[in-house]
């Protein structure tokens, strides 16, 4: 058996824009079998680890970041869309970094908010004194030089100051943070999400997505904490430092089956979220299908308001939450799957259709996985996913990256009927 040995903080990645995550302690390390046929890798990984929805990366992770080779010099980012400030002008705007600005803290670094000297208001993510951050500040202002999405978080520049060890990104500012903080309800603001404003969020975050797969470039960390929401509602797709280029990544592209590269994988260290990774992402295979279980669980996390990682009992076993969705499904009850925090009520044909969508995102084989383009026509009533369905293949409800015990003993609930019940 092959073994890769990994180095992660369980509480080290909350989203960046919350201000009420807890900061990064001293991370611990585990051992985790790379295991080909992909299902039986959650064995090697606590209960608390995955509870914690940690990011992980390989130890060696850092000289493989993205595109560029340890061996060659990192010069600074060239200015283009995205401005290059000075170190100076940053501290000002930010009160030289107070702690009264802080917006949150990641595991790439703090977040704060600022006022530059036009005026405009913006978030400025302070990277931590790690190896990788100038690869990180490499990646997000080669994404914001190439694109200008209404779906992307828009990178507005950056200070680069290697003697000082000193690397910062500035973004435009969205007043209502991350999906996550909203869908917990620890958001500032108390807005309710209903099932309009929902679907809302969905198609926004499948644009973006759709927008980046069209650039060639994987996201490789989709999840609620990294969906960016504006005073609209309006859904941005955020935090691309771990993202792959794909045109630059060629000599470890391999493609199965279609001649034309619809099915391209790069191999590449294991990186991302856990609860949000797909299985093939464990054997350092990446794809364009690996961001599509990201959003499929995001999806689901939209529906039903639960974390990806949360466990519920269901006829005597413990399932994760794509394990009970699939379960739900089958047994006709999608009732006991829909946030019972959501306001007005909703559409259930719209939901079921949506919860479809979802299962097939996160389908363990990648090429029956939809593409990001065929999800936002879906999720915008221009094409059917009939035929998909008709092809899906629903797993065994206990197999899957995010369940967390096989046994058929319910060990969360001593009285079963209390919590395994109807919601």
């Amino acid at each position: 058996m092959v073994f890769k040995f990994l180095t992660f903080d369980p509480t080290e990645d909350p989203p960046d824009f919350d201000q009420h995550s807890p900061p990064a302690s001293r991370p611990s390390s585990f051992c985790l079998p790379l295991n080909p046929a992909g299902r039986s890798f959650m064995k090697a990984i606590t209960p608390r680890q995955v509870a914690a929805g940690a990011s992980l990366r390989l130890a060696n992770s850092f000289s493989k970041f993205g595109f560029w080779r340890p061996s060659e010099p990192l010069q600074c980012p060239e200015e283009g869309l995205v401005k290059r400030f000075s170190f100076r002008e940053l501290k000002v705007a930010t009160n030289n970094f107070s702690e009264t600005e802080k917006l949150g803290e990641g595991g790439y670094g703090s977040v704060y908010k600022g006022v530059l000297g036009d005026g405009s208001r913006v978030a400025l993510k302070r990277l931590n004194r790690l190896a990788s951050q100038p690869w990180i500040l490499h990646a997000e202002v080669k994404l914001g030089n190439m694109t200008c999405h209404r779906n992307l978080v828009r990178v507005l520049g950056f200070s680069w100051s290697p003697k000082r060890g000193e690397y910062v990104l500035v973004y435009a500012f969205l007043v209502n943070g991350s999906l996550d903080s909203l869908l917990r309800g620890q958001s500032t603001k108390k807005i309710p999400l209903d099932w309009p404003t929902r679907k809302k969020i969905a198609i926004g975050a499948a644009r973006g997505l759709s927008h980046l797969h069209d650039l060639r470039i994987i996201h490789r960390d989709i999840k609620p904490g990294n969906i960016l929401l504006d005073e609209n509602l309006e859904a941005y797709v955020a935090d691309f430092g771990m993202a792959l280029f794909m045109d630059e990544h060629k000599e470890k592209a391999v493609s199965e089956g279609k001649p034309n590269g619809e099915d391209v994988y790069f191999t590449d260290c294991t990186m991302g979220t856990l609860g949000y990774m797909d299985p093939e992402r464990f054997t350092g295979r990446n794809s364009v299908k690996s961001d599509v279980y990201g959003f499929g669980m995001t999806l689901l996390e939209l529906i039903s308001g639960r974390r990806a990682w949360e466990t519920t009992c269901l006829d005597g076993s413990e399932l994760g939450l794509l394990q009970w969705a699939r379960a739900l499904f089958k047994n006709e009850q999608l009732e006991r799957l829909v946030d019972a925090d959501m306001p007005g009520g909703y559409n259930r044909s719209e939901v079921e259709k949506t919860v479809r969508l979802a299962l097939l995102c996160t389908q363990f084989d990648p090429r029956r996985r939809p593409y990001m383009a065929e999800a936002v026509l879906f999720l915008e009533g221009i094409i059917s996913l009939d035929r998909r369905w008709e092809e899906y293949q629903p797993e065994d409800e206990s197999s899957g990256p995010d369940n967390r015990s096989s046994s058929s003993d319910c060990s969360c609930c001593p009285r079963e009927e209390e919590l395994c019940g109807p919601r």
